[in-house]
């Protein structure tokens, strides 16, 4: 038996019963192409109707949309058709010579009404254009699970990273939104790392960032946009090594700072504790007590070192683990 064609009663069953006579009319038009161009151009139809709708309305229009294109199935309901014809009770002509028949009609129609015909074989889901429209829509039932035209290998890898349940939905227009949040903070962060990077050590051995210039002030900018326009130079793979120098080159910094502090406090300690000054000053004699020999090698060890000294001190020991650090993220 065949599976039956419901009326449209709703609005959305009309849109789907539009889009579907739409795709067997496109169809016929592209008989005489070969079978690449028909699935192109039908693929590209059924998209632009998708694309239109809401992330979490996409997949079952699509499923409703294979319902408009029937296939035949057994009397236990289902199997699709496998090339061979199906049983059909006997009657007084054979199903073959009623073809015949009809093909011999045809002949003597216009084009339109040729059309007309294919399209209601094709309603009845005999007519051989809508099995190759429905493997076109199942196409895109595939390519489009529930993320609105995201590939899905894609689409798993992105909920595996945000801990997304794997049967969770994803919705297209928010994955968008989230890129330009992360695509802003990356180009306003870049320059900021870099600049601080060169003030820091700009002798460093480790120059892997181009700070940006004047000349060049979009440049991590210009790199993304040529990513997602699809330019060739520009892979995922070069994007990947990118981001990771800038994030090794910002958890570098701030764990430089951290140890910077650490070794400075040590340092000052060991030069300017009590034992230290002590221990360095001359002995006292009877006309210059100990406390002033003391007070003497103090102010001998401060000579020279003012706010500048300390600065310039935090920063060789910053730069120090910082252009280590990077040395390995290079190698």
């Amino acid at each position: 038996m065949l599976v039956p064609c419901m009326e449209p009663t709703t609005e959305r069953g009309k849109r789907l019963a539009a889009l579907a006579a739409q795709l067997r009319e496109l169809h016929a038009a592209l008989a005489d192409e070969n079978g690449e161009m028909r699935s192109e151009q039908l693929r590209d139809r059924v998209m632009r109707e998708v694309n239109h709708l809401p992330s979490h309305e996409r997949e079952g229009f699509l499923a409703e949309l294979l319902g408009h294109f029937p296939v035949w199935s057994d009397g236990g309901g289902g199997a699709e058709r496998n090339g061979t014809a199906p049983s059909v009770p006997a009657e007084p002509a054979t199903a073959s010579a009623l073809a015949d028949k009809l093909i011999a009609m045809c002949k003597t129609l216009s084009g339109a009404q040729r059309s007309e015909v294919v399209l209601k074989l094709a309603d009845a889901g005999l007519a051989a254009g809508g099995g190759e429209v429905r493997e076109v829509v199942k196409e895109v039932v595939r390519e489009v699970p529930g993320a609105g035209g995201l590939p899905a290998a894609a689409v798993n890898e992105l909920k595996k990273m945000l801990g997304v349940p794997p049967e969770g939905t994803v919705s297209a227009e928010r994955v968008v939104d989230l890129a330009m949040l992360l695509s802003e903070f990356t180009i306003k962060l870049e320059p900021w790392a870099c600049s601080y990077w060169k003030e820091i050590a700009p002798d460093a051995k480790t120059q892997i960032f181009r700070v940006l210039s004047k000349e060049r002030p979009n440049e991590r900018q210009g790199s993304l946009a040529k990513f997602v326009e699809g330019d060739g130079a520009v892979n995922k793979d070069t994007i990947a090594r990118d981001i990771l120098k800038l994030r090794s080159l910002v958890s570098l910094l701030l764990k430089g700072v951290l140890d910077a502090g650490k070794q400075f406090g040590k340092d000052h300690v060991a030069r300017f504790s009590v034992e230290a000054v002590q221990s360095a000053a001359e002995r006292g004699t009877f006309t210059e007590s100990q406390a002033a020999k003391n007070w003497k090698q103090y102010v001998k060890l401060m000579e020279g070192y003012d706010a500048a000294a300390m600065e310039k001190r935090l920063k060789q020991l910053i730069a120090k683990d910082v252009d280590n650090g990077l040395a390995q993220v290079i190698r």
